[in-house]
């Protein structure tokens, strides 16, 4: 027997590739980043004589070039694997539209495609979107899902709710910050949904349906630096953080790559509603991270 092709094949091919491409992007002066090691930069230079990085994202098979020219790698890799789709300036990634503006809603194909099956379902069932509310939220403020007594679900109906879940859960990763709280707290629910859960989930797609009619909703990627007003931070609060941190510093890499680039600066806002879940009386908290002016980072627990 001669395998012509194993990628999918055993539970250790996802290591082997890695571990085969990692060599390949060894050979390439390529080295991984600590924060992620599926992330690959090199040192390179500016046609104008600025220094910068290289940057090779991947996600197991799928490979983002950033670079000022980023065929020469590219056209190194097309010699060594077969790609798909051959080389170019990207239109997606993992799921997400990708434009050099970058000025469009990144989920907005994922979503409209997930609703489309989404309405064809309902169908099945004799229903329609346009029952599960106005859109105008995800769902009601007022709507506490750790207190609905509505009946379980059985098993067709938890499969259908935790499947809704997942394509949720992944258009927040492409940028629907929106509606990341109430996935959040529906998402407590995975292992024994009722049905005011899947009412709830069901609301939030006509909520997304309705704002993809209306505007596309947009995630800007701006790396225009931030100025911020110290006197947010003044002295007096500066006291009060060292009452509980006496000896805190901020830790760095110390191995991390040479700074190169524009001057980059991380802003973290964060908020929680106060012993919100009425019965447990946990807080649910929520982050945003920015680097610079682009959202890069944003968790609900």
């Amino acid at each position: 027997m001669i395998i012509s092709r194993a990628l999918y094949g055993l539970k250790s091919s996802g290591a082997a590739w890695r571990s085969t491409l990692a060599q390949t992007m060894e050979l390439l002066d390529y080295t991984p980043t600590q924060a992620d090691p599926d992330v690959w930069i090199k040192r390179a230079t500016k046609n104008d004589g600025t220094p910068y990085y290289k940057m090779l994202l991947i996600y197991v098979d799928d490979v983002l070039h950033l670079a000022e020219d980023p065929k020469e790698d590219m056209t190194k890799l097309s010699k060594l694997y077969r790609l798909k789709d051959g080389t170019g300036e990207p239109d997606r990634y993992l799921g997400g539209n990708i434009e050099r503006v970058q000025t469009n809603d990144g989920s907005y194909d994922y979503l409209s495609n997930a609703i489309r099956q989404f309405q064809l379902e309902l169908a099945q069932k004799d229903l329609k979107l346009k029952k599960f509310g106005t859109g105008l939220r995800p769902y009601r403020a007022s709507y506490r899902p750790e207190m609905d007594v509505t009946p379980t679900l059985d098993e067709e109906g938890t499969n259908r709710f935790q499947r809704l879940i997942r394509i949720l859960r992944w258009s927040i990763e492409l940028g629907r910050v929106d509606i990341l709280t109430e996935v959040s707290c529906l998402s407590q629910h995975l292992a024994e949904p009722r049905d005011g859960h899947l009412i709830a989930v069901y609301k939030i797609f006509k909520y997304l349906d309705v704002c993809l009619k209306r505007d596309k909703g947009r995630i800007v990627f701006d790396g225009k630096f931030k100025f911020i007003d110290n006197v947010m931070f003044n002295d007096t609060n500066r006291e009060e953080w060292n009452e509980f941190y006496k000896d805190a510093e901020e830790e760095f890499p110390i191995n991390g790559p040479e700074p190169l680039g524009i001057p980059v600066r991380l802003l973290a806002y964060v908020d929680a509603n106060h012993a919100g879940n009425l019965k447990t009386r946990r807080s649910h908290t929520g982050l945003l991270v920015y680097m610079n002016s682009a959202p890069i980072m944003w968790y609900s627990k």
